[in-house]
């Protein structure tokens, strides 16, 4: 609003209005001033003022409508418009200032909307009341705004007015609480049925995903086992193949050991053979030579006179004996033996 200031002396007050404001100055029922952002001084007495918006202005209405299978919807939209002619739109509205706190005296945008949401209700129920609910519901919004702002175009009543539509929006287009539910159960229903099949086939992948994750952990246990049960077998083979290989080993070094004891003791055999028949030779060579020895001593003493050969081996025994305790000389002995000594001295040789 504009913002009026008055002096304490003097009877004057001082009007200034924005850019935006639109300032209409009637003196006498004449029009003296007119402009936008205006501030000048002026006699309250005799002046008249008016303001109007020259920027766009927006108004929101709602109507009250039923289709034609007389079901009640609300059609709720947002028009804009502007003021193009301000003295034909002072004319038709009051937009008369208060001189002494510059406010309106009425609410002039107030009744420009109720004006055009009455200019607007019958061309929407024109076009509601022929439709069904469910076509105004799907193509009505866009109806709705064509038939209005065609509807407002060709109107002559507002350009008398000196407004000019900028915009119409049609903001929705609903059926009452009850009805609106009632035709959104199937919609939820088969955004729940949607939503529960959803869930079923992400249980169904869980459940899947389990099983398979399962069977790889099965697969994987089998695989170790039958694995763990090779190793196992493998393990058995080495060892039985270990102990053949220590068996063999084993039963070869018995082999050596029985054939190095057997080649010694064929070669202790022999040693023992070649040994007994060198000894049966020596002894045999020896036997031969105390037999050719005894034999030369027998011929000598075959050839010695029986005296010598007596003295001989009274000789002999006195070299063996190293003591004598007794010894008897018979007189036989000695006898025949000095006469054998005698007869062989007598005989001439």
């Amino acid at each position: 609003m504009p913002t009026i200031t008055r002096l304490p002396v003097l009877p004057l007050r001082r009007l200034r209005a924005e850019p935006n404001q639109l300032i209409l100055h009637f003196r006498g029922g004449r029009l003296v001033r007119k402009g936008a952002g205006m501030a000048y001084w002026f006699s309250p007495l005799s002046a008249a003022i008016a303001m109007l918006p020259i920027e766009d202005c927006q108004s929101t209405f709602v109507l009250n409508e039923h289709t034609a299978d007389f079901q009640a919807i609300k059609v709720q939209s947002t028009i804009s418009y502007r003021i193009v002619d301000a003295e034909k739109a002072a004319s038709r509205f009051n937009f008369s200032l208060s001189i002494d706190h510059g406010a309106w005296l009425e609410q002039p945008l107030d009744r420009l909307a109720s004006v055009l949401a009455q200019r607007a209700l019958p061309v929407v129920r024109k076009l509601v009341s022929a439709q069904s609910l469910e076509s105004v519901l799907q193509h009505g919004s866009e109806q709705v705004r064509e038939a209005v702002v065609q509807a407002f175009t060709r109107d002559a009543e507002l350009a008398a007015m000196g407004l000019q539509l900028v915009n119409l929006v049609i903001d929705q287009i609903v059926p009452s609480a009850e009805l609106e539910k009632a035709l959104g159960t199937p919609m939820r229903e088969a955004v729940q049925a949607r939503a529960d099949e959803a869930q079923f086939q992400r249980r169904a992948q869980a459940v899947e995903k389990e099983r398979t994750i399962k069977e790889n952990e099965l697969a994987t246990e089998l695989e170790l086992e039958r694995r763990q049960m090779q190793l196992i077998q493998k393990r058995g083979e080495n060892a039985l193949l270990q102990a053949q290989q220590q068996a063999a080993s084993l039963q070869a070094q018995v082999e050596a050991e029985i054939a190095r004891a057997l080649m010694q003791a064929e070669a202790e055999s022999q040693r023992s053979l070649i040994g007994a028949r060198a000894e049966a030779a020596s002894q045999k060579i020896l036997a031969e030579q105390q037999a050719e020895a005894m034999q030369r001593h027998h011929d000598i003493w075959a050839q010695t006179p029986t005296h010598a050969m007596t003295g001989m081996a009274m000789s002999e025994l006195a070299s063996k004996l190293t003591t004598i305790g007794h010894l008897n000389v018979t007189p036989d002995l000695l006898g025949q033996s000095f006469t054998q000594f005698l007869r062989d001295q007598a005989t001439p040789e």
